[in-house]
């Protein structure tokens, strides 16, 4: 019953478009050069490093966006993820994140195309954090 249980949460968690991850997301994050680069050297991720955590933002070929924010100190915040393209924002609903967790949201923009410029963004109470664009 217990495998049953944890099977429908994380169905109901992935249908909502927000999934918590542990180290794995966390350390592809963690990568983040001074010019905004992942590990993998690649346009179409790219990052921004924050004083307590990481943002991320990645496009794939099925034309989705994924916006990432792993958290690496301080206390929990209430943020929203998003993206910006062709001049428009849009964010995710605001969630509590503590230290060590890793939250990933993922969009299908309307009329996104693979390789077009897209922007990752985290928003709080304070401000707004973007990564540099995704591209190819």
């Amino acid at each position: 019953m217990r495998t049953k249980t944890s099977a429908t949460l994380t169905a109901a968690a992935l249908a909502a478009g927000s999934v918590m991850f542990s180290a794995p997301a966390a350390s592809a994050a963690a990568h983040c050069s001074s010019s905004g680069y992942t590990a993998t050297n690649e346009p179409m991720e790219r990052c921004t490093e924050l004083s307590n955590g990481y943002l991320y933002n990645k496009q794939s070929s099925n034309d989705k966006v994924f916006t990432t924010y792993s958290k690496t100190g301080g206390s929990s915040v209430r943020v929203r993820l998003g993206y910006t393209y062709r001049g428009s924002t849009h964010y995710s609903s605001y969630f509590s994140i503590s230290s060590g967790d890793t939250v990933k949201k993922e969009f299908k923009p309307s009329g996104f195309n693979y390789c077009q410029s897209v922007t990752g963004v985290l928003n709080y109470s304070g401000g707004t954090f973007q990564t540099p664009s995704t591209h190819c």
